[in-house]
């Protein structure tokens, strides 16, 4: 079905519908929906499809029995499934597994903490293994409509507010969020408490994106005490955007990049949840 998938895609068949499709697609686009794809869309989004199935080709079984034996025997040198626990090689840190969890898992620490005895009524396997994750403090953070009222009003510390689709423009998307973060590691570096970064995923929470008039994605949303302070809807370095954080929220002086703003505020939208 895959092989299927794969040729009807990439072939002349999706090709040749491309243009039915697009006719189609400007029919239901007169829809009053403000996240429907438009031609230039659809075609780029089919043509990133292709793009990836051609670097993904057909995976072959090994079929050379030698051939078979020998990455076999290397996955039982790299990951063995049984040491003798005399080994004089046996890692420390193992306590009867023969290898350490930690090597299966990316800004994870992993450790394996012995028993202090052996007596299975006091045994707690919470204890047995300890969980240390190196990112848990992550820049942005996801914002569910359930949780604006508390996120916003209840604190009112500095609040940055990135709405994005992934759907429109989906590069410039994952850019802002990208260099967002580094802004955040940038205020960090500096010794500073960051301002606190939620985002908004207009497809799932379209009525939040929609109270707070956003119509072209991303927009960053500079926020304070319940207003909001500016919008910035350009993809901005991290650079320019630690600059703007410092400027809005520490009495940094105005960056280039804000000298023709205006001095207008508006209110954060309060959003009432209907039972």
């Amino acid at each position: 079905m895959v092989e299927k998938f794969g040729k009807k895609f990439m072939g002349q068949e999706l090709s040749d519908s491309d243009d039915d499709d697009d006719e189609s697609s400007t029919k239901k686009g007169r829809m009053d929906d403000s996240y429907h794809f438009d031609a230039d869309e659809r075609r780029e989004w089919r043509a990133k499809i292709r793009e990836v199935i051609s670097k993904h080709p057909e995976i072959q079984e090994e079929i050379d029995p030698a051939e078979k034996l020998n990455k076999m025997q290397k996955l039982l040198a790299d990951y063995p499934l049984v040491v003798d626990d005399d080994d004089p090689n046996w890692p420390e840190d193992a306590d009867g597994w023969g290898f350490n969890l930690g090597q299966f898992f990316d800004k994870i620490t992993i450790k394996n903490a012995k028993k202090e005895n052996d007596d299975d009524d006091d045994y707690d396997s919470e204890k047995e293994v300890v969980w240390q994750d190196d990112n848990y403090i992550r820049p942005i953070k996801y914002i569910k409509i359930a949780q604006w009222e508390e996120t916003v009003f209840k604190d009112i510390s500095p609040l940055i507010i990135l709405v994005h689709n992934r759907y429109k423009r989906p590069k410039e998307n994952e850019r802002a969020w990208d260099e967002l973060e580094k802004a955040v590691h940038i205020i960090w570096n500096c010794r500073l408490p960051s301002p606190r970064c939620v985002a908004v995923d207009a497809i799932v929470e379209d009525a939040l994106a929609s109270a707070l008039k956003v119509s072209v994605f991303p927009e960053i949303i500079f926020t304070k005490a319940g207003k909001i302070l500016y919008r910035e809807q350009a993809i901005r370095t991290a650079d320019e955007l630690s600059k703007m954080m410092a400027f809005f929220y520490y009495g940094a002086a105005k960056p280039p990049c804000l000298d023709f703003i205006g001095n207008g505020q508006e209110m954060i939208p309060s959003i009432v949840i209907k039972s």
